[in-house]
C-alpha cells in the first residue's frame, strides 16, 4: 500500500493508562468495597459521558448516586483523573518520524471534557506529533461506532485504504479495518514500528 496517514489512539498507545486508579480513588470516598466499584465502573452513563450526552455535573452527580460517594464536584473530578500516568516517548518518536516524512498524524481519542482537560495540559508537549486532535466528547459518537472513524476521514480527506488506524484495544482496530482501514493493535512502539513497515511496504519511509 501508498501509507499517507495514520489516526491513532492516546489512551494506552500515547499516554499510558491505569483505569483502576479511578475506582481506588473513589473507594476512599465511598460506603462500598472497592471490588464492588470495579464492578459498577465504567458503566452506560460513562460512555454517554464520553459521547456528550451528559454534562460534567450530571456525569459526577450519576457516580455520586450509582457508587455511593462523598465530595465536590472539584474532588471527584481528582479522583476521575487519575489513571494517567505519562507519555510513551517512544510512540511519539515513532509518530514524529511519519509526520516528519509527510504522514498525515492525527489522533482520534474515547474521552471526555474533564480527561480532557488534564491530557491535554499535562502532556501537551508530546501531543504538538498530531496535526489534530479528535475526541469522541466532539464527535458525539464512540469508537467502535462507524461515524467516529468516518468524521475523521472527512475532515482530512483521507482515503481509508491509504490510512493506518493504531489502537490498543482489538474491537477498535477490527471497526476500523471494516471500514478500509488498515489496522495495528498496540503492544509497544517497538511492535508498533514493525507493524507499520508491514502495512506500509516500501512506502515505509525508514
Amino acid at each position: 500500500m501508498t501509507a499517507r496517514a495514520v489516526i491513532c489512539d492516546l489512551g494506552g498507545v500515547v499516554i499510558h493508562i491505569d483505569p483502576t486508579r479511578i475506582t481506588h480513588h473513589w473507594a476512599r470516598r465511598s460506603r462500598r468495597l472497592e471490588v464492588d466499584l470495579q464492578t459498577a465502573f465504567p458503566d452506560e452513563a460513562y460512555f454517554a459521558f464520553e459521547r456528550d450526552e451528559l454534562s460534567e455535573a450530571e456525569y459526577l452527580d450519576h457516580v455520586r448516586r450509582h457508587l455511593e460517594l462523598d465530595g465536590t464536584d472539584d474532588e471527584l473530578a481528582d479522583d476521575f483523573s487519575q489513571l494517567f500516568l505519562g507519555a510513551d516517548p517512544g510512540t511519539v518518536q515513532v509518530l514524529w518520524e511519519l509526520r516528519n516524512h509527510g504522514w498525515t498524524v492525527v489522533a482520534l481519542s474515547n474521552t471526555n471534557r474533564i480527561h480532557e482537560r488534564v491530557w491535554s495540559h499535562r502532556y501537551a508537549a508530546e501531543l504538538q506529533v498530531f496535526h489534530a486532535i479528535h475526541c469522541s466528547h466532539d464527535l458525539r459518537a464512540r469508537k467502535p461506532q462507524p461515524e467516529a472513524f468516518t468524521a475523521v476521514l472527512d475532515q482530512h480527506g483521507l482515503d481509508p485504504a491509504e490510512t493506518v488506524f493504531i489502537d490498543d484495544l482489538a474491537v477498535n482496530v477490527e471497526a476500523a479495518r471494516g471500514l478500509g482501514l488498515h489496522g495495528a493493535t498496540f503492544a509497544s512502539a517497538e511492535q508498533l514500528r514493525q507493524q507499520l513497515r508491514d502495512i506500509a511496504g516500501s512506502s515505509f519511509p525508514w
